[in-house]
């Protein structure tokens, strides 16, 4: 019999992609909040995370094998603009769900970002206290500490930027962005001040299954390319790989959003998320590709 995954938060980026993913393998129940999402073969329903009741209702109802809490407010600069509702989506939020989860028996899956560590120009370990600068690295490592001290059976996989394309019917992430705009022959105006790792969405999905099928509990795994890029270059290294423009990419600099109730130390001229993955390679038994390594096999599954 196919295990079942219960997905909060279908019709996000990550969600819609994880459901892709893993449909021919699982039986899946996602959730969504505003958009619905339609997947063939895939049931999903409305869910407000921050309703206790009705998540409780949700997990007691279909006793999923795991549960995958793929919801929460993934833009810095939004996270930035209203942290309460940072907190609540991605901490308040998630202690609803991984609380029903852990009562009802279904293991709890966190995807976590490079952005709980603090930006210096060092690898960082698993082991390494998160020290994040913005209110949206805040809110995730307030998430990663309650899901360790209070799951008893959690996997915890701490991301590098993940980019594809996503299942919204109206609204496009960052990359779907720069696709558009490049073959438009549009200028790109791309940072170039914070760098850190790129994967294709559908390897985070591949080590999930991997993870799954070995029923590892209680883990926290970082997951990140081998090499960190700013979206400058990231950009620029598009363009060479899907043969496009390259002279449309313009350097230009965001403001990271800073959060001082977060980042106690000077800001950096450059902000470096630079994650050590020894200890996923080993347990899953794979090499992480270079960023240029990802993009090619994403343009090699996006063109056929």
């Amino acid at each position: 019999m196919r295990k079942t995954l219960l997905i909060f938060g279908a019709s996000s980026f990550l969600g819609s992609n994880l459901i892709e993913s893993l449909k021919n393998d699982y039986r899946i129940i996602g959730t969504y909040f505003e958009t619905p999402l339609r997947i063939p073969g895939i049931l999903t329903l409305r869910c407000d995370v921050l309703k206790k009741d009705t998540v409780n209702r949700l997990v007691a109802q279909f006793r999923p094998d795991v549960t995958i809490y793929a919801a929460g407010l993934s833009s810095i600069t939004a996270c930035h603009a209203n942290p309460k509702l940072a907190d609540a989506l991605n901490s308040a939020g998630l202690i609803n769900v991984c609380s029903s989860a852990e009562r009802f028996g279904s293991k709890f899956v966190f995807i976590s970002s490079s952005y709980v560590l603090g930006g210096e120009d060092i690898v960082y370990n698993e082991s390494d206290t998160p020290f994040p600068g913005t209110s949206y690295g805040g809110s995730l490592a307030s998430s990663e500490f309650y899901v360790q001290k209070s799951c008893l059976n959690y996997i915890i996989f701490r991301s590098c930027p993940l980019y594809g394309r996503a299942y919204h019917p109206t609204r496009k992430n960052w990359f779907e962005a720069l696709e558009g705009v490049i073959s438009q022959g549009l200028p790109a105006n791309m940072d170039d001040h914070v760098l850190h790792g790129f994967l294709d969405v559908q390897l985070l999905a591949k080590i999930i299954k991997l993870a799954i099928e070995k029923n590892v509990t209680n883990r926290l795994f970082q997951v990140t390319s081998r090499d960190v890029l700013s979206r400058y270059e990231f950009s620029k290294l598009y363009c060479q790989i899907f043969k496009k423009d390259e002279s449309l990419v313009a350097r230009t600099q965001w403001p990271l959003p800073l959060d001082d109730s977060q980042f106690r130390s000077k800001a950096l001229e450059k902000y470096h998320y630079k994650m050590n993955t020894t200890n996923a390679e080993e347990f899953f038994n794979l090499k992480f590709p270079s960023i240029e390594e990802s993009l090619k096999a994403t343009k090699k599954r996006l063109t056929g």
